[in-house]
């Protein structure tokens, strides 16, 4: 896997059962990208698990910035094994200072009812400027994902639109692709919250960054074809706000739903 974003995806197992490491993809001294820290903590929870079963959640708590250009360790706990459902707790440490927690939950698939919602977006993703994120992201392999972003709506009806895929190869492995969409969904994830109030975490008016993330898995997601990520944030309070979204498939129906909360400080 030549390029970045596989190879950044792709943890490395190390001597002690189920602990692997994660490569670095930034400017050694900068904050590491939270995305990079829980793809690769699903990557570690599903190289300790094995084929068969699907994600069906990942549950994060960012406890503390770590470096970008160092490398990170995934210690993976195997807390549930059951016939057809599997738990794992990862811990996420760089240089012996815990970085973050997160719970994993993976699963075979069972018959059962079928639905799902689907956007009411007409956009044509193609139609649209290659506008990549909102403001810098070096953590981001650069050429390697495309994001066209349409935000409309103004107050608590604002309403962000990030469209994105993958345009570098990816194994044809549904959990790379979930790791991928993982890694693409929390780049300025809680900037709705700031849109609200006609503000930006480009702005530098807040302290902003999220510190628990959710996401549940409801199919399998293809990184290397357009998904359409709709965020709002229906609150904030007290320094904190949240975020929910759906991530919608190429043909509008949703594949995944997630929530992040972050913090939200106004700066003096």
């Amino acid at each position: 896997m030549s390029e970045v974003l596989a190879r950044l995806l792709d943890v490395r197992p190390e001597d002690l059962p189920d602990v692997f490491t994660g490569a670095p993809n930034g400017p050694s001294g900068k904050r590491a990208y939270g995305g990079l820290l829980t793809a690769q903590a699903l990557a570690a929870s599903g190289r300790a698990i094995g084929p068969g079963r699907r994600p069906t959640s990942l549950h994060t708590q960012f406890l503390r910035g770590g470096d970008a250009g160092e490398p990170v360790r995934y210690a993976v706990e195997r807390v549930y094994d059951g016939r057809t459902a599997v738990s794992r707790r990862v811990l996420v440490g760089q240089a012996g200072r815990l970085l973050a927690t997160a719970t994993a939950s993976f699963a075979t698939s069972a018959p059962g009812p079928r639905h799902a919602d689907r956007t009411d977006s007409t956009d044509d993703p193609e139609g649209l400027p290659r506008t990549g994120p909102i403001g810098p992201a070096p953590a981001l392999p650069p050429g390697e994902i495309d994001i066209r972003i349409h935000d409309y709506g103004s107050g608590v009806a604002f309403v962000r639109r990030l469209w994105w895929r993958v345009t570098s190869a990816l194994p044809d492995d549904p959990l790379v692709h979930a790791c991928a969409a993982v890694f693409v969904t929390d780049i300025y994830g809680v900037d709705a919250v700031l849109a609200v109030h006609g503000s930006s975490m480009t702005d530098r008016s807040h302290r902003a960054g999220t510190t628990d993330s959710s996401i549940w898995f409801h199919d399998d997601i293809r990184a290397d074809e357009w998904n359409l990520m709709e965020s709002r944030s229906p609150a904030a309070g007290r320094g904190r706000g949240v975020m929910i979204a759906g991530l919608f498939a190429a043909d509008g129906a949703r594949v995944a739903t997630l929530v992040h909360e972050g913090q939200a400080v106004t700066r003096e």
